[in-house]
């Protein structure tokens, strides 16, 4: 959940009107100068606070144009009316997003950024509990509203590339709109982190926002004509079919694995080859010579016995010649 102090209902609370909030951020984001009543902002070109900002004294003239434009919106109800608790929330989400970067720096304090530049201009700054709503977003809760915001931006974009397609009447950017929309949505389902039943539901209601405010459209798109591509899958669909992929995915690995393995020791043997051969070789080469040396042996015994043997018989010849002689 979010800060303790802070229930999800008030951090999210922006988003039931973000139709309200997305065209003053927009507008805001292309103001890219500092004017003269805001010189002071210059003074935080150095500090650490905005390690992750590129330019700090543009995005401090970012923040009091943005702050101007929430609370003299206001005005118009009512002379002494100020910031409400909606306005707060957005103004603490957008000084999280900007000011703690891509990975959600948790050493950058937002209500210290709110302080000092309160010290320094304190006529324009008077809202009296903003500095009391300030506060850093948990990460994973950070990342799930940015999740949010980001689907509600493609969808602006998705409704503005229908109407420039009915004025050049020729298809644009709308089905690739869509496409990212698809792909971001299921990605912020399974990416959610922290406590996600509140942020499914604000999923849901995106979901049904995106249908009923774009199908509409799909009559006079060129290039979104089907009403399919504003049907979102259920966020339970899309929990259910990352999970099947997964044990798919974990069933496959351990099938190929084992696989690899013999696949690596085969691969392996081969390279051994050349190795093994010539091992074999050594071997065969000096059993050949023992047995070589083991039928020189055999051919000296056999070329002795057969020495032996004639003698033998020799001596029985003389013997006998000598007998018969001498007899």
């Amino acid at each position: 959940m979010p800060d303790d102090k802070v229930s999800c209902e008030e951090c999210y609370g922006f988003f039931k009107t973000i139709d309200y909030y997305m065209p003053k951020a927009r507008s805001v984001g292309m103001k890219n100068e500092v004017t003269e009543e805001e010189k002071y902002c210059n003074s935080f070109l150095n500090d650490s606070i905005f390690a992750h900002v590129p330019n700090p004294n543009i995005f401090c003239a970012q923040f009091k144009r943005m702050y101007e434009l929430l609370h003299n919106s206001k005005k118009h109800v009512s002379h002494s009316a100020s910031l409400d608790d909606i306005d707060r929330a957005f103004l603490n989400y957008w000084l999280n997003d900007k000011l703690r970067g891509v990975n959600i720096d948790p050493s950058i304090c937002v209500n210290e950024f709110y302080k000092q530049i309160k010290a320094k201009n304190n006529e324009i700054f008077k809202d009296e509990l903003l500095d009391k709503k300030l506060h850093n977003i948990e990460k994973h809760e950070l990342e799930n509203m940015r999740s949010l915001y980001d689907l509600y931006n493609i969808m602006n974009n998705v409704s503005e590339a229908i109407t420039e397609e009915i004025g050049k009447e020729k298809g644009l950017s709308c089905l690739r709109y869509t496409k990212e929309c698809y792909r971001k949505y299921k990605e912020a389902i399974i990416n959610c982190r922290g406590y996600c039943p509140y942020f499914y539901s604000l999923i849901k209601e995106f979901k049904k926002n995106y249908k009923d405010e774009l199908s509409p459209l799909a009559e006079v798109s060129f290039s979104c004509k089907a009403k399919e591509l504003f049907e979102l899958p259920n966020y339970g669909v899309v929990l259910k079919e990352h999970e099947s992929v997964r044990i798919i995915r974990n069933g496959t690995l351990s099938v190929l694995l084992p696989l690899l393995g013999f696949f690596l020791m085969f691969k392996f043997s081969n390279k051994l080859k050349p190795f093994r051969q010539y091992i074999q070789e050594k071997l065969k080469s000096r059993k050949s010579m023992l047995f070589d040396e083991g039928e020189r042996e055999n051919e000296l015994f056999s070329y002795t016995s057969d020495d032996d043997s004639s003698i033998f018989n020799d001596g029985e010849y003389n013997i006998s010649y000598y007998n018969v002689r001498n007899y």
